[in-house]
């Protein structure tokens, strides 16, 4: 076959998925959920969690995306218990590779993201939604005591690889201080690119993508909260996150 067709029949595949994804987001939420409701939210992310793994698999299995992963790096973040986990954030799923490699986990959601008609409900029980700061805090503090990872995206948006310009926000470095647990960095790189912000969902390429995660040196923070103030601690938490995931 050539390039063209190959691509119009890897686009027609990525449909598929994605249709599967999100059907699969909507029976979770509106038919799984009511019942696990009455055990509790670990079930629930459990749940989610096995379902984003299946949908790697699938991926896999059917030569749309794979996730490459050395042996080490999967054993320590498949061992990783309440940390904060942020990671560079270049396609829309990212969060799904990443919640399919970690043990439980939760991550910080846009208020916009409860509006989803496909994962309304799943963002609502299982995530972080960023609506009150305060009580995002209090909330993450208490998941991460309990041994739940929660993964940030710093830059807040997907930013293309190329982007001249990253800002990050400070609420990774501000919610790792407030509970005193490390933070632990994974980068993401995605070949050829897919889902970028800007990039039609059907582009995916005439071969098979390839998602690479490294889980880099861990983060204390107890050296800044003892000689730095909260502000500034903050700050400088958020500079070493920087430079850890764009050296």
């Amino acid at each position: 076959m050539n390039k063209r067709t190959i691509r119009f029949s890897r686009s027609v595949l990525a449909a598929a998925f994605y249709l599967f994804f999100g059907i699969g987001g909507l029976v979770i939420g509106c038919c799984c959920f009511p019942f696990l409701a009455f055990i509790g939210v670990r079930p629930m992310r459990t749940l989610v969690r096995a379902s984003y793994k299946l949908f790697v698999w699938a991926a896999g299995a059917a030569g749309l995306f794979r996730v490459a992963i050395s042996q080490s790096d999967r054993t320590r973040l498949a061992s990783m218990h309440g940390r904060v986990v942020v990671a560079n954030h270049i396609t829309l799923i990212d969060i799904v590779i990443l919640m399919a490699v970690l043990p439980d986990s939760t991550s910080i959601a846009k208020a916009a993201a409860k509006r989803n008609f496909f994962y309304s409900q799943i963002v609502r029980r299982i995530f972080l939604v960023n609506d009150d700061p305060a009580h995002v805090l209090d909330e993450a503090q208490r998941l991460l005591a309990q041994g739940v990872n929660i993964i940030v995206f710093p830059e807040g948006t997907r930013t293309p690889a190329n982007a001249p310009f990253r800002r990050l926000h400070r609420g990774a470095a501000q919610l790792a201080l407030h509970a005193d647990v490390p933070v632990q960095p994974v980068a993401i790189d995605c070949t050829p690119p897919v889902l970028a912000k800007g990039q039609p969902w059907h582009d995916v390429a005439d071969r098979t993508i390839v998602w690479t995660l490294r889980a880099l040196d861990e983060i204390p923070v107890a050296s800044l909260c003892s000689s730095h103030g909260t502000h500034a601690a903050a700050i400088a938490l958020t500079e070493r996150i920087f430079g850890t995931l764009w050296p």
